[in-house]
């Protein structure tokens, strides 16, 4: 088995592989080759892909991170590939040896229905710690939203962008392993998205304050009757006021109004802002979850 480092040219191997593997397992594609290219402008990334007999079985990468407290990987393989998880891990982990300090984590997530991948990070010494989900609904008749009092709501506009950054990241300051984003490392993210639609982006505001916002997509497999919510989140002065729901019913309803048959989103699964409640109230059910793993390094 060769296990080598990949680049941007061989984006088309990467989509390849990764739609191969969630065809396996959830009968459907995640992503584009217009995606995986995306990947490649933040230099933190580092892909390998392993292959046999000319045929690619297996997929790894990590982040070189500032923080020398933890390393985040991400393996997957084929399933009864094992071998191929294996391998990859353990380059993972030697690689990433020296960008961390003695007793780092090493950390990540594996679908619940990939038998593989799990007993891989188990025989490697990983244990369970958290888990996330991906929800969705189905956007028959999506219920209409109910504005708080003094909320008006828009779409994006290029003026925004500082202020949208900024919410999103003092929105998610308490989320689990959160990391404030600069707003160049963002905009790749956000704005350099294939599926980037300014006409999707809702901005809730009271006055000349942002609120929150619901930052939509097509879905990244390029699926255009799904919907993807990338970011909900409200600031703190305006929670408990009812205003994230209605961004999301908000959503919903253009989303339906494009022709989008299905929405989904994903949440961690012990949000300490009772993200899980509120989407299943919107009427949302869990169709995926991923487990966290980690261990010391």
């Amino acid at each position: 088995m060769n296990v080598s480092r990949v680049t941007e040219a061989d984006s088309p191997l990467i989509a390849a592989i990764l739609n191969a593997i969630t065809q396996e397992q959830y009968g459907e594609s995640d992503l584009t080759e217009a995606d995986v290219v995306t990947w490649f402008a933040h230099n933190e990334l580092e892909v390998l892909l392993a292959e046999e007999d000319g045929q690619v079985v297996g997929y790894g990468d990590r982040w070189r991170e500032e923080a020398r407290d933890r390393s985040w990987l991400d393996v997957r393989a084929r399933a009864g590939r094992g071998d191929a998880g294996t391998t990859l891990l353990t380059e993972l982990e030697r690689r990433s040896a020296p960008d961390v300090d003695r007793g780092a984590l090493s950390m990540g997530y594996v679908s619940s229905v990939d038998e593989t991948m799990r007993d891989v990070f188990e025989a490697a010494g990983y244990e369970s710690i958290r888990a996330s989900y991906r929800m969705s609904i189905a956007l028959d008749t999506p219920s209409p939203p109910e504005w708080p009092a003094g909320i008006a709501v828009g779409t994006f506009r290029p003026e925004d962008e500082a202020l949208v950054h900024a919410a999103h990241q003092e929105s998610f300051r308490d989320h689990w392993e959160h990391k404030n984003e600069t707003i160049e490392e963002w905009r790749k993210w956000m704005i350099g998205s294939p599926q980037f639609d300014p006409s999707l982006w809702f901005v809730a505001r009271e006055g000349e304050e942002v609120a929150g916002i619901s930052l939509c997509t097509v879905h990244s497999s390029g699926n255009v009757e799904h919907g993807f919510c990338r970011v909900l989140a409200v600031r703190r002065p305006w929670r408990r006021r009812g205003l994230a729901l209605a961004l999301l019913r908000h959503s919903f309803v253009e989303m339906q109004r494009r022709g989008m048959k299905r929405a989904s989103l994903g949440v961690d699964a012990e949000n300490l802002t009772g993200a899980v409640a509120l989407y299943e109230r919107a009427g949302m059910h869990v169709e995926r979850r991923s487990d966290c793993y980690s261990k010391e390094l």
